[in-house]
């Protein structure tokens, strides 16, 4: 049996830059793993593809697991299957990448349970098929993503420590794309200036900018409640990563106290993370 640990990844700012002509949207944004993470592991089996997940709804053949299984034994032509078990720890549509990182974690174990001879940058290629964010998650660390996020250049990021705040309902990416794209065609106004009085009553933090903020905020003003609240007890960063629904904040150990105090305090859940 192998092992694999998935982490889950943040967003460090986001920037749309428009729509394409295949309908995907140009992005320019900075990726970075974290120590949040599922665990996953793999066992040859005589045939088909097992997947054991408790608590986890989503049908076997629309699992991003099943799929990037299914990519790998067709293409390396291989007969025997595969029993995937995975551990969620990572929240469901959150804006951390959690079935993104499950599939790049089954192509590098099944890589390891079949022996085959595969570099990073090939699986890299060959997880393109499965999703934008999927390469990323093949190497991990933190990169400069550009183009629909597959467009990579790695770099040393140092570390921060953070609390992810999950609101307990996930967003949906594809939503978000939608909305963002009717918001262009109309007048920002009243969403600028719903932001613009927010900060006005709390610290800005560092100046990192998420293009979904605007529509996912107007959406659900709870999540820019608590973003104003993050950054009122200290914390140096307050982001949505990806079109979220999570938040997270850049803290040290002083502030990390009381961000958890507040969150302890309207029952929010949480994680304590650091990039990694």
């Amino acid at each position: 049996m192998i092992k694999i640990i998935a982490p889950a990844k943040i967003n460090i700012g986001l920037t749309i830059l428009g729509k394409r002509p295949d309908g995907y949207h140009n992005i320019e944004t900075t990726l970075s793993t974290i120590s949040l993470s599922d665990k996953i592991f793999l066992e040859k089996a005589e045939k088909e593809i097992e997947i054991v997940s408790p608590g986890l709804k989503i049908p076997k053949e629309e699992n991003l697991c099943y799929k990037a299984a299914r990519l790998f034994l067709n293409t390396f032509e291989i007969n025997s299957g595969i029993k995937i078990t995975l551990q969620k720890n990572i929240p469901i549509g959150g804006g951390l990448g959690g079935g993104s990182t499950d599939a790049a974690g089954v192509l590098k174990g099944m890589r390891e349970v079949f022996n085959q001879n595969i570099s990073d940058e090939e699986l890299m290629n060959l997880s393109r098929n499965l999703g934008c964010d999927v390469p990323f998650f093949i190497k991990g660390g933190a990169a400069i993503a550009r183009g629909v996020g597959d467009e990579l250049k790695f770099f040393k990021l140092p570390k921060m420590k953070l609390i992810i705040y999950y609101p307990g309902y996930p967003i949906s990416t594809k939503w978000a794309y939608e909305e963002y794209d009717k918001s262009i065609l109309t007048s920002g106004i009243e969403v600028d200036n719903i932001l613009l009085e927010k900060k006005k009553k709390s610290r800005t933090g560092m100046n990192i900018v998420n293009d979904f903020e605007k529509i996912v905020f107007k959406a659900h003003p709870d999540l820019l409640d608590v973003k104003t609240n993050l950054l009122n007890a200290g914390a140096y960063m307050v982001s949505l990563t990806g079109s979220g629904s999570c938040l997270y904040a850049v803290v040290d150990d002083n502030i990390k106290k009381k961000v958890i105090k507040y969150l302890s305090g309207i029952g929010a859940m949480y994680f304590e993370a650091e990039t990694v």
